[in-house]
């Protein structure tokens, strides 16, 4: 595995920090309420502004949706003068810690990724050929197909793995078998239209409580392959090793989707033996996802560091749902960096040809053939 290429370091007091300690303000505030309401607005701004504001020199309200009285608590925090400060300023304003900063750990703000991503070396956005996880209007996202189709084209991709849910995922809705037969015959007939792109069919399945999936191309041989992602039990305190290591071992599974199921400020995500399941997943050659979500970020850096250890392959996505979304693939994009993952380990870095014989290969359930 390639050494972590060098990040520029971060300010004294990060965007990240700031966001987490005013949805903290929100969540002890009436819920609903105007308050709570000025605080989670400010802290979704922070997060998507391209630069920190630590040691910038400007009206703090002129920020689209800061009100002056979250204003003036993100100017006591950045006056803290550090990121281990906000939490002590935080503190005494609540009276107490932040009771939910474990489920704010280790999320990038669109600052950190644009910090990260300007240093030279490492993995880029030019050795990336394709997005694996995208959804349409079949199922919860909001983009006919032939409108992704076309985005992915113009934006230079030179393929993507179309991942729609199946109808059996209570959480999203879905397609059933013969939509998804129609859904193979569409895509068909725009790649036959498209001069240098290729989207192939596969879908998301939903890891069930025993570790089977909804949906497999072997029971619907018009999917190419599979994110296998869990969206149940995600709050349980049970181990779940064995539902992810059974899943990872079904052939048709190409990648193993968020792979923690974490939401930012919302959940922490399962509990598993994680070197166990990344074993798994390098000896069947299963790549292991780094969704790019803003709100997933799943893997997070320090645990994608220990599947690189492992000898994971991987896979970058923005699992996007909209058009806006498929620059989270940048999301995806840091935590390999931070993590140090080479080219060479992420498939849709691959060229075309190889990524579908590396498809072809999870679908028949072999081994993953010697890396070049």
């Amino acid at each position: 595995m390639s050494a972590v290429p060098p990040v520029p370091p971060a300010p004294a007091v990060t965007n990240t920090r700031v966001a987490a300690a005013l949805l903290a303000l929100a969540a002890a505030e009436e819920p609903g309420g105007r308050a709570s309401k000025e605080y989670r607005a400010a802290a979704r701004t922070l997060r998507n502004l391209r630069a920190d504001l630590h040691g910038r020199r400007f009206a703090l309200a002129s920020l689209p949706d800061v009100t002056h009285r979250a204003a003036d608590a993100i100017g006591a925090f950045l006056a803290s003068g550090s990121d281990e400060n906000v939490g002590d300023a935080l503190a005494a304003m609540l009276d107490r810690a932040d009771p939910a900063a474990g489920r704010k750990a280790d999320f990038l703000s669109q600052a950190d990724v644009d910090r990260i991503l300007s240093a030279p070396g490492g993995l880029s956005r030019a050795d990336l050929c394709a997005d694996l996880h995208l959804h349409t209007d079949r199922s919860d996202g909001r983009m006919p197909l032939p409108r992704l189709h076309r985005a992915l084209e113009n934006r230079g991709d030179r393929y993507a793995l179309l991942t729609d849910h199946a109808r059996d995922c209570a959480v999203a809705g879905g397609l059933f078998p013969g939509d998804f037969r129609a859904q193979r015959r569409e895509v068909d007939a725009l790649n036959a239209r498209a001069e240098t792109f290729t989207m192939f069919v596969g879908a998301e399945a939903n890891i069930a409580e025993d570790g089977t999936l909804d949906v497999t191309p072997r029971s619907v041989p018009e999917i190419e392959a599979v994110v296998a992602s869990v969206h149940t039990g995600l709050r349980s305190p049970r181990d779940q090793t064995g539902r992810l290591v059974r899943a990872i071992e079904t052939p048709g599974v190409a990648v193993l989707g968020h792979p923690k199921g974490r939401l930012y400020d919302m959940r922490s995500g399962i509990r598993a033996d994680w070197p166990r399941v990344f074993a798994a997943a390098a000896a069947r050659g299963v790549a292991i996802e780094l969704n790019g979500c803003p709100e997933r970020l799943d893997l997070p850096p320090a645990l994608a560091r220990v599947a690189a250890d492992s000898g994971c392959l991987f896979s970058l996505s923005s699992d996007a749902h909209a058009a806006a979304h498929l620059s989270f693939l940048d999301f995806g994009l840091a935590v390999a960096r931070l993590a140090g993952i080479p080219s060479s380990r992420v498939v849709n870095a691959f060229s075309r040809d190889r990524f579908a014989a590396w498809l072809e290969e999870r679908r028949s359930g072999g081994a993953i053939t010697e890396r070049t």
